[in-house]
């Protein structure tokens, strides 16, 4: 493969709803605009095919993503063809991530009973939610593994430990939210108290009866 082309911005960031320019330059050999071909690649799609989502420049070095949103991440190619040989080059196209905020928790800190239910909740709020996941004392939780169930609903998140024990329960669960383009977390200190029960004493009445030998007790 020849070294004709080069990506001018290989790394390219877009912005949400944001026309992005991917260009290339060719060097050591004369072009047109018919001897250039973009692809997005994953899986390699001729965009020209794709003319509501991409234009082209009149020379053919600049492709213009028009509406950059989170399907036009990924690998992209400007490919030259000339006299039988073929030269590429490559970009990789990114998202920033920033924060949003996608959910609140309930309560910052949970205290529960030991040998009842510990239950975690997060609130969604108005963003888009594109995936959600529970981490507890820095290991991922996996619904249905030991002992957690997850209820994921459109409003909230609950993260649930049925008859939940000082020594098994989690000290400190983090609730992870990725939108489009953004993220959002929210962190529960849970804490523990013993299930005590209180037995007060009552006084007994003990009754006999004269010429008798057994007595009765009444609480």
């Amino acid at each position: 493969m020849a070294d004709w082309v080069e990506a001018v911005n290989p790394n390219a960031e877009g912005t949400m709803n944001e026309p992005l320019e991917l260009t290339c330059k060719v060097s050591g050999v004369e072009v047109t605009a018919e001897n250039i071909m973009w692809i997005s690649t994953e899986p390699d799609t001729d965009t020209a095919t794709m003319k509501k989502v991409y234009s082209v420049s009149d020379d053919g070095l600049t492709l213009t993503i028009k509406k950059f949103n989170a399907k036009r991440i990924g690998g992209y190619k400007c490919v030259v063809e000339k006299d039988g040989k073929t030269s590429e080059g490559v970009f990789e196209v990114t998202l920033p991530i920033v924060h949003e905020d996608l959910i609140e928790p309930v309560e910052e800190t949970v205290n529960f009973v030991e040998g009842e239910d510990l239950v975690l909740q997060v609130n969604k709020l108005e963003g888009t939610i594109t995936d959600l996941t529970w981490e507890c004392d820095g290991e991922t939780i996996v619904n249905g593994e030991n002992g957690f169930k997850i209820t994921n609903k459109k409003g909230f998140s609950k993260l649930i430990v049925k008859a939940a024990d000082a020594d098994s329960a989690p000290k400190s669960c983090t609730c992870h939210a990725t939108g489009v383009g953004s993220q959002d977390s929210a962190e529960i200190t849970v804490t523990a108290e013993e299930n005590t029960i209180t037995i007060t004493p009552k006084k007994a009445k003990l009754t006999c009866t004269a010429g008798k030998k057994k007595c009765s007790i009444q609480f």
